[in-house]
């Protein structure tokens, strides 16, 4: 018998989580879920239970003894937070820069913003609501961005995004993404991820996202989530009161209080 499926995780319960303890998470908002607590209390691990159990991973014994959660049929995305070298003696990209490259160009899967904007050929029936949207991104990203004289464009000549720097003298106005601060790309990442979501029931975690964010963007980036994707679930961990000084304060929840010792 097949069971029906809900858009939102509505509970979570791990069972052994290293050995120790039970986490019992009910009433999981549809909305937004502010997850707090000291360092070391399993935020972290617990988003990473959540994302692997609905991603189809194998969840380590070692780590927790079982995992269950709401039955659901929306996707699941994952943003972590961190912009280090994926391998410091190559010097290679940033695992964030290589994240939002990802999610800006071209990438044959149909969830970039480049394939976005190209729906527009594809499908001219749609082609007014998605310039539309492109328009509505574009004015909350300026909207960031204007503080350092920066504006989000589409270059011309190959079709990528990239920002112009207001005042810039000819040939020194384009400014390329891996030109952008950590802060600048996580913010451009989170927003551009909820943007692809097409208003569409979604699951978004978020690991402590105020890392490398300026105070302000820090204050406005859930109702920024929210505007772009009034249908997105948000999970997300922190230990930054401006997260949830605009009125959120009543969707934090406690991870201690989710705690059952064994």
């Amino acid at each position: 018998m097949l069971m029906d499926k809900d858009k939102y995780i509505h509970r979570f319960h791990v069972h052994g989580l290293w050995g120790r303890i039970d986490l019992h998470w009910n009433n999981i908002n549809e909305d937004v879920n502010i997850l707090v607590g000291i360092n070391g209390c399993g935020k972290t691990t617990l988003l990473n239970l959540i994302s692997d159990y609905y991603g189809g991973q194998k969840i380590k014994k070692s780590l927790a003894a079982s995992v269950r959660g709401t039955n659901i049929d929306s996707p699941v995305t994952y943003i972590r937070s961190f912009d280090v070298p994926a391998n410091a003696k190559k010097r290679t990209e940033s695992i964030l820069l290589q994240e939002l490259k990802h999610v800006i160009n071209q990438n044959g899967e149909g969830t970039s913003f480049f394939d976005y904007r190209m729906k527009m050929l594809n499908y001219p029936e749609h082609a007014a609501i998605i310039r539309e949207r492109i328009e509505k991104y574009f004015q909350l990203v300026n909207s960031l961005f204007e503080e350092t004289g920066k504006t989000i464009t589409i270059d011309p000549q190959n079709n990528t995004l990239v920002f112009s720097i207001n005042g810039a003298a000819p040939g020194h106005e384009k400014i390329r993404l891996e030109q952008l601060s950590s802060g600048e790309k996580q913010i451009l990442l989170i927003l551009t991820t909820v943007f692809l979501q097409e208003e569409k029931a979604n699951i978004l975690l978020m690991d402590e996202p105020e890392i490398s964010l300026h105070i302000s963007w820090q204050d406005r980036l859930i109702e920024l989530i929210r505007q772009l994707n009034p249908n997105c679930q948000l999970i997300l961990t922190t230990h930054s009161p401006n997260i949830f000084a605009n009125g959120w304060e009543d969707k934090i929840v406690f991870i201690e209080d989710l705690v059952e010792k064994l």
